[in-house]
């Protein structure tokens, strides 16, 4: 086993992890402020699922008018955003405001690094910034513990004897897909990523995004990842399949993160079909379940070129096929042309933020010319760029069955899986007002996001053919490059 030397315990509670972080001086005026206005108490309060409550208490020489308390996701992203704390304006005040975590305009994963600061001003023009803390956000009421080798960090809770087993299988499974995908992908790890095992998933439900109430009904996420927060949720219950499948969904959505690390603020450039089919790749083994849906698109010369595979969309059988096409390109990628050229094309995403000119400056090929280089191994003819398409699954057998997916084309591509639960809906937080922040003190400039959170672009191995509720399709395959949705209790076997 890796190094695992870290063990915290978060206060059940509060389920919130609190630490300091240091921040330079800030000047005369600073100092200034600091002999004028005193804080006399200051923190949060996890108020998990609804999100968490920023209170602080402190005086002042001079009527305190305004306070903010500026909030950053600790990730991908430099985006600061602000709540301002509702209190009776005066000498000696006190007062809260609610950040909420499940809304439109907002919401925290479980697992996310958050940092925080407060903004005091004056009616005599004076002003303070608490120094920044950095928290944790977790469900409240479990005893959460952690175990880490480092830079990868697993949270669990004591629901049975095998829960801190499990997590350190899991911590392994994280260290083991970045030493084999971090050199492939060019990923060497300078901030956290953060994984949440539930043993319990009535507890993981409460942590999923909002979602429809049909959908939280017969849908059972496996395991999601939020490549914004660097944070990754997964199911590691023994009630259902989820216990046999945690590892292999492990190295497949720890691996997006590694992607996303690796293409940065560009993430949402990378294709589809190779977010997906690296995300196959690192799983292992080469007899996947996609394979049969692969095998018959190419007897039936039924493969569809890769330049349309940006986003995954189709029937369940298209979207199996095409994550066993992207597992195989990625294959031949790597066999053909060695592990340097992937290293290579992600540097070039990085800076160029296009897919096809960085396949060009690292490979030398159009996406055009890959596509059939990979045919003409397969013995398939080449493309022409007016090649049409035939049908393709016609012939396809449906062994086991699956969701009709739908894809929100808003979102990158990610894994995701589901299986029939007897869910409850998933609460919603009260609506907040959309809110423009000024830019923080700190001069931080808001950052694009890609988005943090979706599921899978296809159901998962061996479930076509079963049809679920219309309502259900966006659900069952939505779109972005981060959560497995299991329909059935068959997926492959961590290898």
């Amino acid at each position: 086993m890796l190094g695992v030397t870290t063990l915290i315990r978060t206060l059940a509670a509060v389920a919130v992890i609190v630490g300091v972080i240091g921040l330079a001086a800030a000047g005369a005026g600073q100092a200034a402020a600091q002999d004028t206005i005193t804080i006399i108490d200051q923190g949060v309060e996890n108020q998990f699922p609804d999100g968490l409550r920023f209170y602080l208490e402190a005086e002042s020489a001079s009527k305190i008018e305004e306070i903010r308390v500026y909030v950053r996701k600790l990730g991908q992203s430099s985006r600061s955003v602000y709540r301002t704390v509702e209190f009776e304006p005066g000498t000696s005040i006190s007062g809260d405001v609610l950040f909420q975590s499940k809304t439109a305009n907002e919401f925290i994963p479980t697992g996310t690094r958050l940092s925080y600061y407060f903004d005091i001003r004056t009616a005599d023009d004076q002003r303070l910034e608490t120094e920044p803390q950095v928290l944790v956000y977790l469900n409240r009421g479990l005893d959460w513990d952690a175990v880490s080798d480092g830079l990868i960090n697993v949270y669990y809770y004591r629901h049975t004897r095998q829960s801190e087993e499990r997590a350190n299988q899991v911590l392994q499974v994280a260290a083991d897909t970045y030493a084999q995908m971090g050199p492939i992908l060019g990923v060497e790890l300078t901030e956290p990523m953060n994984l949440v095992v539930y043993s319990d998933y009535a507890d993981m439900r409460l942590a999923l995004p909002p979602k429809s109430r049909v959908a939280a009904q017969q849908l059972r996420t496996l395991g999601q990842a939020f490549t914004t927060e660097r944070t990754l949720l997964v199911d590691g219950s023994r009630d259902s399949f989820a216990g046999d499948n945690i590892l292999g969904t492990t190295a497949h959505e720890f691996t997006h993160l590694l992607v996303a690390d690796a293409a940065g603020s560009a993430y949402g450039q990378v294709y589809t079909w190779l977010n997906e089919g690296l995300a196959v790749y690192s799983e292992g083994g080469d007899d996947t379940e996609f394979s049969i849906y692969v095998n018959t698109a190419i007897r039936n010369d039924a493969v569809p070129p890769l330049a349309s595979l940006r986003t995954y969309a189709g029937t369940p059988e298209e979207t199996l096929r095409n994550y066993g096409l992207g597992h195989a390109v990625v294959t031949y990628m790597l066999n053909t042309y060695g592990k340097e050229r992937m290293t290579r094309l992600f540097a070039a995403i990085r800076t160029t933020h296009n897919f096809e000119k960085s396949l060009e400056e690292a490979y030398g090929l159009t996406i055009l010319e890959l596509d059939n280089e990979w045919r003409e191994s397969l013995g398939l003819s080449p493309r022409e760029l007016s090649t049409p398409v035939l049908p393709a699954f016609q012939a396809i057998p449906t062994r086991r069955p699956t969701p009709t997916p739908a894809e929100s084309a808003q979102q990158a591509p990610a894994p995701q899986a589901t299986v029939p639960a007897d869910a409850t809906p998933t609460p919603t937080g009260e609506p907040e007002p959309t809110y423009t922040p000024k830019p923080a003190p700190t001069s931080e400039a808001p950052a694009r996001e890609s988005p943090s959170g979706g599921g899978c672009n296809a159901p998962p191995p061996g479930s076509a053919g079963r049809s679920l509720p219309t309502e259900l399709a966006s659900a069952a395959l939505l779109a972005g490059p981060l959560g497995l949705i299991g329909i059935t209790a068959v997926r492959r076997r961590w290898r």
